[in-house]
């Protein structure tokens, strides 16, 4: 096993990392919920003309 020693800055970089992405990403969950929304209209447009087709 081989001791490794990382300097402080090591960390910090890591913090400050973690940190810039925290906050870069807090809108990721409503753009995604908003994905999802537009997804299921487009399946149901698919669906509807699907049917729609099978009938004719």
């Amino acid at each position: 096993m081989v001791d490794l020693e990382l300097d402080q800055g090591y960390y910090d970089r890591g913090i400050a990392a973690r940190r810039y992405a925290h906050t870069r990403l807090t809108d990721v969950t409503d753009i995604l919920d908003g994905i999802e929304d537009e997804a299921d209209k487009l399946l149901a447009d698919l669906l509807g003309i699907l049917d729609r087709t099978e009938s004719a």
